[in-house]
């Protein structure tokens, strides 16, 4: 019956874009970031065609969209997308790409649909704002990236235990290596056999303090060793091989 059907609701609110596929001639199906409901994906009618109603539909910048929504389908409908804040020192620059685009990655592996998720949305925009600022030294930035890419596992609930073993609770000492299984969450000791890369002390430590400090770690080749830990924990996690 006409009057029990759920009515369409408008939102607008800030936004990122996560993807957008062709669909038909002149149309695009587009993944969003929105600090209002999370993820949430959308048809954006003609904008293949005329970009006046979708200005600057490109990731990494700040969006402010509009879209009708309605609870019983699962695509909404972008209105309209302007700028709300460029960020050209980001796209100018492959390596800040690089990281600002893993970063995007990890969204759409972890943000759940329609879904509000704020500290989702300030971890990421904390990060794009440190990429597009042209006093960070390029060099630093697999480091900054990797420390955030810590957080954003903590902020998924997939925080990776670093001080005790995942299985038995034992304390790992302070200057002892560890093997951190991914889809055990952590550290797993020698004794409760796990699977993954032996990393030293030094790191481990690093690690832990990079969860509050983008100083932490040092050295490109362990901000390297930390990017490729999340990216195996968020596939474990995307895959449903975690435990």
């Amino acid at each position: 019956m006409a009057g029990t059907r759920l009515a369409k609701t408008t939102w607008r609110t800030r936004a990122l874009l996560l993807r957008r596929t062709p669909l038909r001639e002149v149309d695009l199906i587009v993944e969003l970031f929105t600090e209002q409901s999370g993820s949430v994906s959308a048809v954006a009618r003609g904008a293949r065609r005329s970009a006046r109603r979708f200005t600057g539909l490109e990731p990494m910048h700040l969006l402010r969209v509009s879209l009708d929504v309605s609870p019983s389908r699962e695509l909404a409908t972008l209105t309209d997308a302007t700028l709300e804040k460029p960020r050209l020192v980001l796209t100018g620059s492959l390596a800040r790409m690089e990281a600002a685009g893993r970063a995007l990655r990890w969204l759409r592996r972890a943000a759940p649909p329609r879904s509000p998720e704020p500290s989702m949305w300030s971890e990421i925009n904390a990060l794009l704002e440190t990429l597009d600022d042209p006093s960070v030294d390029e060099a630093r930035i697999a480091a900054i990236t990797a420390s955030s890419g810590l957080r954003f596992l903590a902020i998924a609930g997939w925080a990776l235990e670093l001080d005790h073993c995942v299985r038995c609770g034992k304390l790992c000492p302070p200057r002892a290596s560890a093997v951190i299984d991914v889809r055990a969450g952590g550290v797993v000791c020698l004794s409760c056999g796990g699977h993954g890369p032996r990393i030293r002390a030094a790191l481990r430590l690093a690690m832990i303090a990079a969860m509050q400090d983008d100083t932490a770690l040092t050295h490109k080749r362990d901000a390297d060793t930390v990017l490729d830990l999340v990216e195996a924990a968020l596939n474990a996690h995307a895959r449903g091989d975690a435990t």
